[in-house]
């Protein structure tokens, strides 16, 4: 056997990451470490998510590339429903009670509307990703993990520089409570966690390292408001590592 044949047969098979922008730490965090990594962030991959009937599927291309690949998937596909419909105050500001932490605090500015239309809404807002979910789970050989989406940072002003206020039009310009904004990153966990026992697939929880003592985003894993950054990436790395 050669040096060559070796050297490739030392080699570990790539850990596969697929989704939208969360995908971004864990590619920074890869290359940083060196590890092996296939990462397909949707976003800078023009004409990989295509519409048919109104309804978000993977390219053909994209289909094949998972249909020949024999290991475990690790998504991060949407993740940022929560931000859409609560980073920013909404114009009827609005709270909730998260019936699994109901004695979490409600804004005391906004209307309280019931949990289930909360979810109503946001559910519609993850309905394309929970479909491309599934299109995934399908063609996958191995085992489908769905990496959770970074938890949210509390500081509102360390986070003012970084929001893209142009991404959020008819919404306030002013950072939602950082409660509220928890409140809807675990519901929108839920709605994934349901979908993974609904599906079989499996829901990898945040790294426990990345959160304080009230589930807030550490202040060394902060990356820009809406994103964790690549050391939060390596903590989801190794998580991964151990999974595959």
């Amino acid at each position: 056997m050669s040096w060559l044949t070796n050297r490739r047969a030392a080699m570990p098979d790539p850990l596969w990451c697929i989704g939208h922008s969360h995908v971004t730490c864990v590619a920074r965090a890869a290359e940083i470490t060196g590890t092996p990594l296939q990462a397909l962030n949707f976003w800078g991959m023009p004409g990989a998510i295509e519409q048919d009937d109104g309804v978000s599927r993977l390219s053909s291309a994209l289909e094949q590339q998972l249909r020949q690949h024999e290991g475990p998937v690790f998504s991060m596909i949407g993740g940022a429903a929560h931000g859409v419909l609560g980073m920013l105050v909404h114009p009827r500001r609005f709270d909730f009670v998260l019936p699994a932490q109901p004695a979490l605090p409600l804004d005391p500015a906004a209307e309280v509307l019931p949990a289930l239309a909360v979810r109503r809404v946001l559910e519609s807002l993850m309905m394309d990703y929970l479909a491309l979910m599934s299109q995934v789970q399908r063609l996958c050989n191995g085992r489908l993990f769905h990496l959770e989406s970074p938890p949210p940072f509390a500081d509102a002003q360390r986070m003012q520089a970084d929001i893209p206020w142009d991404m959020y039009p008819g919404m306030r310009h002013e950072i939602s409570p950082a409660y509220f904004r928890y409140k809807l990153w675990r519901l929108h966990s839920q709605i994934v966690s349901d979908w993974c026992a609904g599906a079989g697939a499996t829901l990898v929880p945040c790294p426990p390292q990345s959160v304080d003592e009230s589930g807030f985003m550490r202040e060394s894993y902060y990356g820009d408001g809406a994103h964790a950054n690549a050391a939060y990436g390596e903590l989801v790395l190794e998580q991964m590592r151990r999974l595959a």
